[in-house]
C-alpha cells in the first residue's frame, strides 16, 4: 500500500492522458477511485459572489439523521468511559472504609469517602494518569492504523469489542470477597488499562466518520422561506454537527453521577455495573449503522513518508533553522537537485508532498498550546480530587463534583448553537476559530486561579493544616468549607472547552491530508495526553503540602499562554473556512446499497494522490468484511 506522494502515484510532470490512466477506475475494476484529479470543478451551482461572500448572513446545512445516531454511539461510549474513569483515584488511594459495607461505601452520615485499595495519593495519581495518557496517546497509532489499515469504521469496532471486555473485569473487581483480601487489584489493573486500549481505539476515529457524513462542503446560496437571500456555510455545518457531538460526549460524562452515588452509597460493584449497562447499546447502534454511512476507504498513511522528510530536514542541519524560513526547503526534491545532493538522499516524494507535510503542521501545531488549558481545567493531575477530600461533602459523593465540568458544557453547549454563534451571523460579526479558542484558554485560566484560591483556604481551615488531603483523621478530617465551592471552576473549565475543543475538530478535519484526518485528529487528543504526562511526571508533588501550588503554577502560565497563541494564530481568522470537496469519482453498489467515497476539501487539495486500493483493503468494501 502507498501513501500521498509516494513513487506509486502519478508524479508531477507527467502527459494528461498518463494521469488520466493511473488516476481512473480501469474498466471492469468493482471499485470506485478515492480521488479524482480531474472533477475539482471552481464552479458549481449557486456559488456566491465576492460581494454575497461579504453581505449574506450565512447559516448551518441540512444535517443528516445518520450524523445523530453517531452520536448518540458516542453518548454510549463515553457514558461507559466516564463513569469509569472519575472512579480510578478514590479506589486506588482510599482504604476499604471501617464501618462501611464491605463493597467501598463508607458509614452513612459520615465525612469519609469511599475506598478499596489504600495504596495512597502518589500510586493513585500515577495509576489515573497513566491510563488517561494511554487513552489520549494511543490514537497517535491507532489513527494511523485507521487511515493505512483498517479504515476507521472496523477500528471503531474493535475498540468497541476491547473495552466490553474491561467493563466485565470491572465489575469483578468490585466483590465482596476480592476486596476484603486484596485480591482486587489484579482484575481492576488489568481492566483499567485494557479500557485504555479500546478507549483509544474508538476515540479519534469517530469524530472524523461524523464529520464525513455532512453533505453541506461549500458555500451555497439559497432562499429561505420568509424570502430572505443567505449563504449555506460549511464551516457553519460542522459547527453545529460538532457542537451536537461534544455536547453527547458530555451528557455521557454526567454519568459519572450515577456512578459516585453508586460508590459512596451501594459499593463498587454498582458503579461498574452502570458502564457496562451503558455500553450494551453499542454492538446493536454499529451493526445498524453499517450500510448507512457515507465512508473513507484506507488509503495508506503519509506518516512513513512524513518521517522521512523530518529525516532529511534534520541531517540536512535543518534544527538550527526550525520556525525560521527555509526550513521545510531542505526535504524538497527540486532543493535536493539543485544543491547536487539527489544521489545522497533518496525521496520518495514531490515538493507539493512537503507543502503538504507543512500544512498538516500548522494544523496540528495550534494543539500545542492546549494542555495547559486541560491541566488549568482539570488541575495538575489529580490535585483537584485530592481538593475535594479536604471539603465537606455532607453526604454528597466527592468525586460527583467533577461532573459540574459536565453539566456545564450540557446547559451551555445549546446556548452556543441556537443563541450566541446565531445571533453572531446574524450581525455579521465573524467570531473566528483563533478567537474562540483565546476566549477558551482564558477562561481555564480563571478556571485555575479559582482552584487556587480554594486550596488555599482549605489549607488553612483544614484541621490537619497542610496535610488536609492525607487522609485526614483529626476530627471531621475536613475543613468547613462545602465541596460545592468547586463546582464554580469546574464549570468554567468546561465552558472553556466548548470554545476551544469544538473549533479544534474543525480545523484538525478541514485542514489535515485527506488521507491522514483519524491521525491528526489522534494528534489532538495527543496534547492532551502531554497533559497527563506532565501531571504523571509531577506525582511525587501532587500531594500535600504542594497542592495550592499545583492550582497556581498552571493558572501563571495559563495567562502568558493565552496571550502568545492570540499573537501567534490571529491571522487564521482572516481565512476562509472552506471544505471543499471533490465530487465523487464513482459510487460503489455493495449488498443492494450504495456507498459514496468522499474527497478532499479546497483547504486540502494537493496534485498527490494514493495508489488504488486493492478490494481486501477497502474500509467496509470487501464482502469478507
Amino acid at each position: 500500500m502507498s501513501s500521498h506522494g509516494g513513487s506509486e502515484g502519478p508524479a508531477p510532470g507527467l502527459r494528461d492522458e498518463e494521469k488520466l490512466k493511473m488516476t481512473h477506475t480501469p474498466p471492469g475494476d468493482s471499485h470506485a477511485p478515492y480521488l479524482d484529479n480531474f472533477t475539482m470543478d471552481e464552479d458549481y451551482e449557486g456559488k456566491p459572489t465576492e460581494e454575497e461572500l461579504k453581505t449574506l448572513r450565512r447559516v448551518p446545512g441540512n444535517i443528516p439523521i445518520i450524523a445523530y445516531l453517531i452520536c448518540i454511539v458516542e453518548f454510549c461510549e463515553r457514558g461507559s468511559y466516564y463513569g469509569v474513569q472519575p472512579l480510578i483515584s478514590n479506589y486506588v488511594n482510599r482504604p476499604l472504609p471501617e464501618g462501611g459495607n464491605g463493597y467501598g461505601a463508607p458509614p452513612r452520615d459520615s465525612q469519609k469517602t469511599g475506598g478499596a485499595l489504600g495504596m495512597g495519593t502518589v500510586v493513585a495519581n500515577a495509576v489515573a494518569q497513566s491510563f488517561s495518557m494511554l487513552v489520549y496517546a494511543l490514537p497517535l497509532l491507532f489513527g494511523w492504523m485507521a487511515d493505512a489499515k483498517t479504515g476507521r469504521f472496523r477500528l471503531i469496532c474493535w475498540g468497541v469489542a476491547v473495552f466490553g471486555v474491561a467493563h466485565v473485569l470491572l465489575v469483578g473487581s468490585g466483590a465482596k470477597d476480592l476486596l476484603a483480601n486484596g485480591t482486587a487489584k489484579a482484575p481492576f489493573f488489568l481492566s483499567v488499562y485494557i479500557l485504555a486500549v479500546g478507549a483509544a481505539m474508538f476515540k479519534p476515529n469517530v469524530s472524523p466518520l461524523l464529520l464525513d457524513q455532512i453533505t453541506t462542503t461549500v458555500p451555497t446560496v439559497m432562499t429561505t422561506s420568509s424570502g430572505e437571500k443567505v449563504i449555506q456555510d460549511p464551516e457553519h455545518t460542522s459547527e453545529r454537527v460538532m457542537l451536537w457531538f461534544y455536547l453527547m460526549i458530555n451528557v455521557g460524562g454526567f454519568m459519572g453521577v450515577a456512578t459516585a452515588y453508586s460508590e459512596k452509597y451501594v459499593g463498587w460493584w454498582l458503579a461498574f455495573l452502570i458502564p457496562l449497562i451503558l455500553y450494551l447499546p453499542l454492538p446493536l447502534l454499529l451493526w445498524f449503522l453499517y450500510k448507512r454511512l457515507i465512508l473513507h476507504p484506507p488509503g495508506g498513511s503519509d506518516l512513513p513518508n512524513v518521517f522521512r522528510v523530518l529525516g532529511v530536514i534534520f541531517r540536512r542541519g535543518g534544527l538550527k533553522k526550525i520556525g525560521r524560513k527555509g526550513f521545510w526547503e531542505l526535504a524538497m526534491p527540486s532543493n535536493i537537485a539543485a544543491a547536487g545532493l539527489d544521489g545522497v538522499y533518496q525521496t520518495q516524494w514531490n515538493d507539493e508532498f512537503v507543502d503538504d507535510v507543512r500544512r498538516a503542521f500548522q494544523a496540528t501545531g495550534i494543539f500545542c498550546f492546549f494542555p495547559i488549558q486541560y491541566i488549568n481545567d482539570n488541575g495538575l493531575g489529580q490535585a483537584a480530587n485530592f481538593l475535594s477530600t479536604m471539603l465537606e461533602t455532607n453526604g454528597v459523593p466527592n468525586d460527583v463534583i467533577g461532573n459540574f465540568n459536565s453539566l456545564s458544557i450540557i446547559a451551555m453547549a445549546p446556548v452556543l448553537n441556537y443563541g450566541l454563534y446565531p445571533l453572531l451571523r446574524r450581525w455579521n460579526i465573524h467570531y473566528g476559530p483563533v478567537a474562540r479558542i483565546t476566549t477558551g484558554l482564558a477562561m481555564s485560566t480563571l478556571g485555575g486561579v479559582g482552584y487556587t484560591i480554594l486550596n488555599k483556604y482549605a489549607y488553612e481551615q483544614s484541621p490537619c493544616g497542610e496535610y488536609g488531603s492525607s487522609n485526614c483523621e483529626v476530627g471531621t478530617g475536613v475543613a468547613p468549607i462545602s465541596i460545592w465551592w468547586m463546582a464554580i471552576p469546574y464549570a468554567i473549565g468546561g465552558i472553556s472547552e466548548l470554545f476551544i475543543n469544538v473549533p479544534a475538530y474543525g480545523i484538525a478535519y478541514t485542514r489535515a491530508p485527506v488521507n491522514m484526518r483519524g491521525l491528526v485528529s489522534a494528534i489532538n487528543l495527543f496534547n492532551t495526553a502531554v497533559a497527563y504526562a506532565i501531571g504523571l511526571a509531577c506525582s511525587a508533588v501532587v500531594t500535600d503540602p504542594y497542592l495550592t501550588w499545583d492550582f497556581g503554577g498552571p493558572a501563571i502560565a495559563g495567562a502568558i499562554l493565552t496571550v502568545v497563541f492570540y499573537l501567534t494564530f490571529r491571522h487564521i481568522d482572516k481565512e476562509e473556512f472552506v471544505m471543499k470537496q471533490h465530487k465523487s469519482g464513482g459510487e460503489l453498489e455493495l449488498a443492494g446499497t450504495e456507498r459514496n467515497m468522499v474527497g478532499e476539501n479546497d483547504l486540502n487539495k494537493s496534485v498527490n494522490r494514493p495508489a488504488p486500493i486493492s478490494d481486501n483493503e477497502e474500509m467496509m468494501v470487501s464482502q469478507k468484511q
